[in-house]
């Protein structure tokens, strides 16, 4: 091996050269491929391009396609716009929100108040005050309690206030009546919508023979409680109830006698 001539040992040299830079290189590819992170595979979502508005029928100029990843695209989504276009939206979207069947009316359903109603209830719009009902805090969806006073006859004297209906769906705000004030001039009356149920539309109906309020509900509060209503004269007491009149209890502590007259029995108070 000593008497090798020069150029054998350099053409050696260059041999294994390559050899160790060509085992670097793959083992460098090798690692670079295991750091790399491995892309999720995909499906196709259509989501919002913008805002959407509640009971409007679903426009392609709104509508968007993006990529999902698979392990959490929504359940009820569709891939395409077409199969969603001119559908008609039951609730208000936002952009980038994917556009699910939940949210959506049944085909065929046609745009308006009607894609907002849920089965076996019923749309009812109501008189409100500007304090009660439309001051900005009650927007659809929200849930409400329905508060009434009523202060003409037999109330005239004592009004009286309660809770009549508890935890109905608002269907629509700011829509405006006119009506026409006892001097003859128009006034500006806002309404609120509400889903109801037929029973719960008597009893709506009803009170708006009185003063009407409503009270926001928080978003999972669905509870009902027993109410028992209050007066004015019982206002400023707590609710403690009123004291019994003298000749109340006058009355309440009476003697009585039972008299019998044939087969008739009579209490007799003296």
């Amino acid at each position: 091996m000593r008497n090798l001539p020069p150029w054998v040992w350099l053409l050696m040299a260059l041999v294994f050269g390559a050899i160790a830079t060509f085992m670097a290189l793959g083992w460098m590819r090798q690692t670079s491929q295991r750091l790399q992170p491995v892309e999720a595979p995909t499906v196709a979502v259509v989501v919002a391009a913008k805002d959407l508005e509640a009971a409007n029928p679903l426009r392609t100029d709104q509508l968007t396609v993006v990529q999902w990843p698979q392990a959490s695209a929504p359940k009820g989504g569709f891939g395409k716009v077409d199969e969603v276009s001119g559908r008609v939206a039951v609730l208000p979207m936002g952009p980038g929100e994917p556009i699910l069947e939940a949210k959506l009316a049944p085909k065929g359903t046609p745009a308006g108040l009607t894609a907002l109603v849920a089965p076996d209830k019923r749309a009812m719009t109501v008189k409100v005050d500007e304090a009660s009902g439309i001051a900005g805090f009650i927007v659809p969806n929200n849930r409400v309690d329905v508060i009434v006073t009523i202060s003409r006859q037999p109330f005239s004297e004592d009004a009286v206030c309660g809770v009549v209906l508890q935890n109905l769906r608002v269907l629509g705000t700011g829509q405006r009546i006119i009506e026409k004030q006892p001097d003859g001039k128009p006034q500006v009356v806002p309404t609120v919508t509400l889903e109801v149920s037929p029973e719960e539309g008597e009893r709506l109906s009803l009170a708006q023979e009185g003063r009407i309020s409503l009270a926001l509900r928080g978003q999972k509060d669905e509870r009902l409680v027993a109410t028992s209503g209050v007066k004015t004269s019982t206002l400023l007491q707590g609710g403690r109830p009123e004291e019994p009149k003298p000749e109340e209890v006058s009355k309440t502590n009476a003697s009585r006698v039972e008299v019998l007259r044939g087969l008739k029995r009579e209490s007799v108070s003296f």
